[in-house]
């Protein structure tokens, strides 16, 4: 054990978290050796702890990775009777910071980005198949599993953009999510590990930690470097009904569409919303195969997602074919182009805000989901558990002035009830009723508001 006064001068506090301190520290032996230095902030009794031990061996695991992506790990100490962390101090922005400022990145900086992270989680996660030797980490390991290393905690927070010696952007890939990192949760609650917003479905589960788990962490953050934000914001970690909808979210409810989010973007920024989308094709495919809520969706490595982002670069990748009757999410900016009727989807905590128009006379409205023939014509993207496949639907019929009527029914009839002009959960529709729609018009499916637009 040392003190930390006698090893090193500590020069600034780069960052200071739940569990742990990050200082820029310069050592006493070797002034110019300047350092990151991370202490964990947890007093150890002994140096015997099996805790310090498996410690100690996951650090001597990440000193071997030698990747211009990955922050280089020097040593570890004890320092103050606290696990301390020594490697290589990078001198940049982190992208967190980079999205606060510019709000989004060029396509042309988000592809760097991937190719750099793609390259750094193939080098982790077969770090076998670059001639190193077996690890042998502890058992329980969060980080170890089956000779591939697992960052798991890919959040902005946790990559850094500095200057290459060229004068290019390096993206380097700091901070992996130790087993110890946590002293409240060490060794028994693997789902804990990493931001809310960047966590995989399996994570939530209290799954096993693997390597898909890593791509959804970055496909995450690839959404946000595009959007300017995370697919399922939260805003206060300490409101226990935004974390179970979050959670809900990421196991169940579809991501908001990239390109839409994008386009608000752009329109934020510059004053002007684009004609068309700048994402391309197999972009959009590649942040969506990272997003899978399956992780056998997803792709399986790093590897694999390094093979389809270069394919994509080349023209290599097959595009689908737009399918004829898909749902199509309508955006609010076109409404008054449009003189038909619509329904309004009221935004709430589990549910994204939409728009869509009735047009045909037979319309089906319920939860939206990617199985084939599974969704409703108005798939409403939401992990609202109490809105049904098929909850309810809207007839349009013609009227003598060559106009049309619509109306509500709940023939199905849905499991929780529609409920038309009052509160939720009062008097349902019953599966013989058909109620006339008028502009303004309201009804509730589960705990979300619809509200009817008649149009010019």
């Amino acid at each position: 054990m040392h003190e930390l006064a006698l090893k090193y001068d500590i020069l600034k506090v780069v960052g200071h978290g739940g569990f742990s301190a990050v200082f820029k520290a310069r050592s006493k032996e070797d002034p110019e050796h300047v350092v990151a230095l991370k202490q964990l902030d947890f007093v150890l009794e002994n140096e015997d702890a099996k805790e310090y031990r498996d410690f100690k061996n996951e650090v001597e695991i990440l000193k071997r990775l030698d990747h211009p992506n990955i922050v280089k790990i020097y040593d570890e100490y004890i320092l103050d009777n606290k696990p301390s962390l020594e490697m290589e101090y990078v001198d940049g922005e982190t992208l967190e910071t980079i999205i606060q400022r510019e709000g989004y990145f060029s396509i042309e900086d988000a592809l760097e980005v991937i190719a750099q992270m793609a390259s750094a989680l193939s080098y982790c996660h077969h770090y076998h198949s670059y001639g190193n030797s077996p690890l042998h980490g502890p058992s329980d390991s969060v980080i170890i599993n089956r000779d591939a290393i697992i960052h798991n905690d890919i959040n902005p927070k946790n990559i850094i953009r500095t200057r290459n010696e060229e004068g290019g952007w390096r993206y380097v890939l700091i901070d992996f999510g130790l087993s110890f990192a946590d002293p409240d949760a060490v060794r028994h609650s693997k789902k804990e590990d990493g931001m809310a917003e960047y966590k995989a479905p399996e994570k939530w589960r209290a799954a096993l930690v693997d390597t898909p788990s890593d791509i959804y962490s970055l496909g995450i953050v690839l959404y946000e470097l595009l959007t300017g934000g995370v697919p399922f914001p939260v805003k206060d970690y300490k409101q226990a009904n935004e974390m179970i909808a979050l959670e809900e979210k990421h196991k169940s409810a579809p991501v908001p569409d990239i390109c839409r989010k994008r386009m608000e973007a752009i329109e934020a920024r510059e004053g002007i919303r684009p004609d068309e989308c700048d994402i391309p094709g197999w972009l959009q495919m590649l942040v969506r195969q990272c997003l899978e809520k399956d992780p056998l969706k997803r792709f399986r490595t790093g590897r694999e997602l390094n093979r389809f982002f270069y394919n994509g670069l080349d023209g290599k990748i097959d595009m689908p074919e737009t399918q004829e009757g898909a749902v199509i999410d309508i955006d609010p900016a076109v409404l008054q182009k449009n003189a038909g009727a619509y329904i309004e989807v009221k935004p709430n905590i589990l549910t994204e805000g939409q728009h869509f128009f009735i047009n045909k006379d037979l319309i089906t409205i319920g939860r939206w989901n990617d199985l084939p023939g599974g969704t409703a014509d108005f798939g409403i993207r939401t992990s609202d558990r109490f809105i049904s496949k098929n909850h309810c639907q809207i007839l349009r019929r013609r009227t003598a002035d060559g106009g049309y009527a619509y109306f509500l029914q709940d023939k199905a009839p849905s499991k929780n009830g529609t409920y038309f002009n009052t509160d939720k959960n009062s008097i349902r529709l019953s599966d013989t009723t058909e109620v006339l729609l008028k502009e303004g018009d309201y009804f509730w499916v589960g705990n979300t508001e619809i509200v009817f637009h008649q149009g010019a």
